[in-house]
């Protein structure tokens, strides 16, 4: 949530946005200007990528603030937050919830994407499907409300499992349960496990199946893990025991470049031309493949890649390289 008292208008969230076009003085303008619940340029030009929380100096949350004025001033149309709430709705009765000490919570990708979850890595209990949705694209979709109406019924759902641990396969899934169901007044029952955390344990518990990919990648870091930066060593530390080097490139770290496929969802145009641009910049640090962590980067940035002849690799798809489960990609 936004943080008024924090926010001494520097600015510097909006001048180092990657997609709002301000400098010092303008974006000191529009900060008071939508403090005052005023609309601004910012919110038709904001890709909702939360780079913004995480350049202020101040953790003032400022995309918080954006989020509600875009749902004020209805920047994505009421009619279709409404169908896309439907959509991912469940009232129904949960069945077959396993029960054990440790789960993995698919959101909803047990469907879309159930390539994705196969091999040994991922031979533990598992929940998944739209009970367990986690509704964090709603902020995506300038509807942070929705977001928050639903957060209490997905931990509730998580908690009855009566899990220790749940493992978070989604990055959006862990953003929701650190990041914003405490700053919702929602008490999380049980341990969030970032899937990057997963990996690293499993991979240091099999060192000796592992065979040192030895690859130059470049890493897709989505949007939610602007929320949670504190767990971004597991990802270097999982490259480290998988044998890859992550390149040098300017797009990487606080500089992500967001995968930019929300731009179709927000009517912001045609998102190919920034595709481009953080592929090639991948390319020209010397990656022979970019590797993901959300499912849906890679549903975004797929047909560039392969025109780009850059492989897409899934966190998870290394893992199994490096043990031999599944063959790496052809880069010749």
């Amino acid at each position: 949530m936004f943080k008024q008292e924090r926010c001494d208008l520097c600015g510097e969230c909006l001048v180092k946005c990657q997609w709002i076009r301000a400098d010092t003085d303008q974006a000191t303008q529009w900060m008071a200007a939508m403090i005052k619940g005023e609309k601004t340029p910012v919110l038709d030009q904001c890709i909702t990528c939360y780079a913004c929380d995480e350049y202020c100096p101040s953790d003032a949350a400022p995309f918080d603030l954006i989020a509600e004025l875009q749902e004020k001033y209805q920047v994505v149309p009421a009619r279709q937050i409404e169908k896309t709430e439907t959509r991912f709705s469940f009232s129904g009765e949960l069945r077959d919830v396993p029960s054990a000490e440790r789960i993995m919570s698919t959101c909803v990708f047990g469907k879309t994407d159930a390539h994705l979850i196969g091999g040994k890595i991922y031979d533990l209990p598992q929940i998944g499907g739209k009970p367990y949705f986690c509704w964090i694209m709603f902020t995506h979709m300038g509807a942070p409300s929705i977001q928050e109406k639903h957060a209490r019924e997905f931990v509730d759902r998580l908690a009855a499992t009566n899990a220790r641990e749940i493992v978070c396969f989604h990055d959006d899934c862990y953003a929701m349960l650190v990041r914003y169901a405490p700053e919702y007044g929602i008490r999380v029952p049980f341990r969030p496990v970032h899937l990057s955390e997963y990996l690293v344990e499993y991979l240091s518990s099999h060192r000796n199946e592992i065979t040192p990919l030895n690859m130059p990648i470049a890493y897709q870091r989505p949007c939610a893990s602007r929320h949670t930066p504190e767990k971004e060593h597991f990802i270097d530390e999982m490259f480290e025991l998988c044998g890859v080097q992550r390149v040098k490139r300017n797009y990487d770290g606080v500089n992500a470049l967001c995968c930019a496929g929300i731009k179709t969802v927000l009517g912001m145009g045609d998102p190919r031309p920034d595709m481009e641009t953080n592929i090639r910049d991948a390319k020209n640090a010397g990656a022979k493949a970019l590797v993901c962590l959300c499912p849906m980067c890679m549903h975004a940035l797929k047909d560039v890649a392969a025109d780009l002849q850059m492989p897409l690799i899934f966190l998870g798809d290394l893992t199994r390289m490096a043990i031999g489960e599944i063959p790496r990609p052809d880069m010749d």
